[in-house]
């Protein structure tokens, strides 16, 4: 690994379309780009809103961004204690394996600790090996046992007017 000098910051509002590129390389990556639905305006109503819904940070290599993660505030009622919900972490190919996928980890550890967090969740594809590597190196489990639920677009309306 590179010794390189990695910044971590929080996105500002001048980041927008930062943002959104790197939202679009993940879509990418995740071989979901007709899913992607963002544009800079929805970024804005719900990255800066006060309050924020989600907090975007930002590693920065000699300046510029090679990466991001994208997170919110969660609940576990077993715990009965905040967790912080990893929405988005994503590194641009020539940068992964330098450490900045590390950083931003460590980052976020540092804030769930920091906010008395339970538990640091997220998703991974199935199909993303390299990154249930990386993840288990940090000291994730993979929990084999629990199915991600999802209900959308015209289908929560539907259940809505049940």
């Amino acid at each position: 690994m590179a010794n390189l000098d990695i910044k971590i910051r929080e996105a500002e509002l001048a980041d927008l379309e930062l943002i959104l590129a790197f939202t679009s390389q993940k879509s990418e990556f995740d071989r979901v780009p007709h899913l992607l639905e963002a544009t800079a305006d929805k970024l804005q109503q719900t990255l800066f809103f006060q309050p924020p819904l989600v907090r975007v940070l930002l590693a920065e290599v000699a300046d510029t961004a090679v990466g991001f993660a994208m997170f919110y505030a969660s609940y576990s009622s077993l715990l009965a204690q905040p967790c912080l919900w990893l929405d988005d972490l994503f590194v641009q190919a020539p940068m992964r394996g330098m450490g900045v996928g590390t950083a931003l980890l460590k980052y976020l550890a540092q804030i769930a600790q920091s906010t008395n967090c339970g538990r640091m969740e997220w998703t991974v594809n199935t199909g993303n090996a390299p990154g249930i590597a990386f993840y288990e190196k940090q000291g994730a489990r993979i929990l084999e046992n629990i199915r991600v639920c999802r209900i959308e677009g015209s289908a929560i309306a539907q259940l809505a007017k049940k």
